[in-house]
């Protein structure tokens, strides 16, 4: 684990019980973050698995699809077509504070755990829902993934060539991981109401209400002038990136006056700050393509590295354009622990993704590998007062699958 494995504070939401009956993507990185903040989350899983554990598996048993989406939680399988089942998940709600899940709409209601059937048997009960397209609206009931929310959403002709143009699709799960961080947001959000005013809620998130949150700027800008303008290669001369003598490139952000004079110092070219074409703002704007013309020239007489102590000592914004090797190795990742170690009992010693937000009272800590399937069943159930006879006659009964 990293370096505060061993702190005992709790984090900020231990205590806090989850039912998740999330499958895929956007449910369960929601579900996740909550574990990575203390939650104990219990993924409710069919006795052959949630379809994310097939996708990518490898002979080790490693996929880092459901490794990605569900780390740190515990696996109980149930076979929800089975009566005994629905009267476990009824038994387990009460000692539970939260319940997400993302299938369609109506889906949880058919089986009797809808937000209403649950909310009966505790009141204060925070239910959340994530679909795809809302739950109402004439496309509330239909099916729907990440690539189809962004292309009903308008970011694939923002990321493309505009309207008209040739579309291009955000790096695939885009949608689903702005859905779960919003779900989460909300879920942690009801959680405050709650301890406030002794209320519960039902909460309903959706992957083209995160879509609309992400592009806020650009949906604002086309409802006030009905304009939209598509992926620019460079939208500023000074806020994009160039390649290098070695072809690699670096990103630069010199987007105030300062900067760009800064940056002019750096790239040894101060004759741009006195050149009228780009001495300010307006004309760099105006000027644009020879002004790019002449930081291609200029990029391109070093190597990316030989660029890197300039821009520092400058002070001006900049960064090397990483693929993911050199991201994993780059130190500010580890040094803020959003690249983190852990030790699993089956999948060896990892490298993940740490917490994206850290809390001085409370921390957030990665709380280990996506679980075994089926292994915290007996643990569950026990919990929850069932005896060893029952046990045996949910497995009779097909109502659950150890591990």
């Amino acid at each position: 684990m990293s370096d505060d494995s061993f702190d005992t504070r709790p984090s900020a939401l231990h205590g806090v019980r989850v039912l998740d009956f999330t499958v895929a993507q956007q449910g369960p990185f929601s579900t996740l973050l909550l574990a990575d903040m203390g939650a104990e989350v219990i993924k409710i899983e069919p006795p052959g698995g949630e379809m994310g554990r097939a996708n990518g598996l490898g002979p080790d048993g490693f996929s880092s699809y459901f490794e990605g989406h569900n780390r740190g939680k515990k696996s109980l399988t149930l076979d929800l077509k089975k009566p005994d089942a629905i009267a476990i998940v009824r038994r387990l709600v009460p000692g539970c504070n939260v319940v997400v899940e993302n299938f369609r709409p109506g889906v949880m209601e058919r089986m009797g755990l809808g937000y209403d059937d649950l909310k009966a048997l505790r009141p204060d009960l925070i239910y959340a829902s994530a679909s795809a397209w809302g739950r109402k609206g004439p496309w509330a009931t239909r099916g729907g993934y990440d690539h189809v929310a962004q292309a009903l959403s308008g970011v694939m002709y923002e990321q493309g060539e505009g309207p008209g143009g040739e579309p291009q699709a955000l790096i695939g799960g885009f949608a689903d991981q702005i859905g779960a961080m919003l779900l989460a947001f909300g879920i942690a959000t009801a959680l405050f109401v709650r301890e406030r005013d002794g209320i519960g809620q039902h909460i309903d998130g959706s992957l083209i209400g995160g879509m609309v949150a992400m592009q806020s700027k650009q949906i604002v800008e086309f409802l006030r002038t009905g304009q939209q303008s598509g992926f620019q290669r460079r939208r500023a001369a000074t806020y994009t990136n160039y390649e290098c003598a070695d072809g690699k490139h670096i990103a630069i952000a010199a987007n105030t006056q300062e900067f760009w004079e800064r940056m002019c110092d750096a790239l040894d070219a101060a004759w741009l700050k006195t050149d009228e074409r780009f001495a300010n703002p307006w004309g760099r704007a105006k000027n644009k393509d020879a002004l790019v013309e002449e930081l291609e020239r200029i990029f391109r007489t070093r190597p990316m590295e030989g660029w890197l102590e300039p821009f520092e000592q400058a002070d001006v914004p900049h960064a090397p354009v990483l693929d993911y090797a050199g991201m994993a190795a780059h130190p500010q990742y580890w040094a803020n622990e959003y690249l983190v170690e852990i030790d699993t009992p089956h999948l060896g010693r990892m490298r993940v993704p740490g917490p994206p937000i850290h809390m001085s009272a409370t921390p957030p800590r990665v709380q280990g590998a996506g679980p075994i399937l089926g292994v915290h069943t007996e643990e569950i159930l026990l919990e929850a007062g069932y005896g060893w006879d029952d046990i045996e006659r949910f497995k009779e009964s097909g109502a659950i699958r150890t591990a």
